[in-house]
Order: structure tokens, then sequence, then C-alpha cells
């Protein structure tokens, strides 16, 4: 089945370290910036308070400074079950004293030195250059 997708992704920092989501799915072990899919009807923004509520428990309140950033077009899957992302990549802050701990059971949570994002496993690898980029 052959699927367009439109995502949200949100980058957040404290100090030097970024906040990847780590897939707890067999076979997978890749990690991949929070945020979601995108539903009918509902503006980045809200999908942005919306899956940080999902994922990690995060209220409206302690989110701040939403900043749109970039896009990244990415494809992957064979042909017959071909999948085309169009991600949305924003940064975002959230209370320096939040514990992040996953309220889903297929996903982790790990702060990465942004220095050594290349040395993980990140998908797509095509948005390293744009998380190095909007670090700063």
């Amino acid at each position: 089945m052959k699927s367009i997708e439109l995502i949200v992704r949100i980058i957040i920092k404290r100090g030097s370290k970024i906040l990847l989501c780590k897939s707890n799915e067999e076979g997978q072990g890749h990690y991949f910036l929070p945020g979601g899919h995108v539903e009918f009807g509902e503006y980045f923004v809200d999908t942005i308070y919306r899956e940080l509520k999902e994922e990690m428990g995060i209220e409206k309140n302690q989110i701040s400074n939403i900043k749109y950033k970039d896009f990244l077009e990415n494809m992957y899957g064979k042909e017959d079950n071909k999948r085309q992302e169009l991600n949305m990549i924003f940064t975002a802050d959230i209370d320096s004293n939040l514990e992040i701990k996953s309220q889903e059971s297929h996903i982790n949570f790990e702060w990465v030195e942004i220095g050594e994002i290349q040395n993980v496993n990140f998908l797509p690898k095509t948005m390293i250059p744009i998380l190095v980029v909007n670090f700063v």
C-alpha cells in the first residue's frame, strides 16, 4: 500500500543534548524525534501539544517557544509497500525540571549529545543536518 504521511517532529534541547525517541519494537532499535502524525483538521501546533501529552504526559502549559524550523521529505519501504513522509520540524522548550518518561510501551526517551547523533541509529539520516543546524 502506498501512502503519504504528514508528521510533526519536535527538537527539544537541554544544554548540549537533544531528546530522542527510541523504538522498543522487535528488530527496530532506531532513534527518531518526538512527534507524530497530524490528524485531519488539526493544526500543527495542536499536533505538537497532543503528541507530547500522549508520548510523555507533558501538559500544554509546560511547553513554550514553539517555532517552525524546516521540513524534510522522506521515502522508505519497498516498492509494494512504499511510504512517503512529509516531516514538519519544530523546536520547542519544555519545563527544565520535568522528568521525561514514556507513556507508550513501544518507545523510550533518551537525551543524546548533539555531537553524538551521527553515532546512533537515527532515522531518517537525512534529517541529521537539519538537527545540527537548528540546535544552535
